[in-house]
């Protein structure tokens, strides 16, 4: 299986960036909301956003975009007390929080939706090829039934021609 691939978003005062790529993890640092929606755009599968808040608007921001354009974790990390949409995220942790602490459960939570992504491609592959099947079962029933709707009739019973 291929290297995990996560994006940090935000400033790494916490040296978070070095803590993933050390447990083998991919890392892509950004730091402007443009550059966040480019990638997403650009590359659908990522693994995990992890958002250190800077701001709670710039935080509620990242998670907006990353949620209208993907299904990977959204991990924040919090700086402040101030007001925010913790329902966005789905995992929460303080700044200061020790990497053995978050690390865990940011690679359980990887391999989570790396297990279901595998899960929706296998099954789009089945769902297509039973569409396959059910269309050219649906057009041979239509050969059929053009053919016996043009076949002679049978003479009728008693008669000889």
């Amino acid at each position: 299986m291929s290297t995990a691939r996560v994006i940090h978003f935000g400033s790494d005062g916490f040296q978070r960036v070095q803590a993933l790529q050390q447990v083998g993890l991919k890392v892509l640092a950004l730091q402007s909301l443009d550059r966040l929606r480019l990638h997403l755009e650009r590359n659908a599968e990522v693994d995990a956003v992890l958002v250190s808040e800077e701001t709670s608007q710039g935080a509620e921001q990242a998670a907006a975009l990353v949620r209208q354009r993907s299904a990977a974790p959204l991990i924040l990390f919090r700086r402040s007390e101030a007001a925010l949409d913790e329902s966005r995220f789905d995992r929460i942790y303080a700044s200061a929080v020790p990497p053995p602490f978050w690390l865990f459960d940011t690679a359980v939570l990887v391999e989570q939706c790396r297990t279901l992504r595998a899960q929706a491609k296998r099954l789009r592959k089945e769902s297509e090829a039973v569409r396959r099947k059910s269309e050219w079962q649906r057009a041979r029933a239509r050969v059929q039934v053009k053919r016996n709707a043009t076949a002679k009739k049978p003479p009728e019973a008693g008669r000889w021609r």
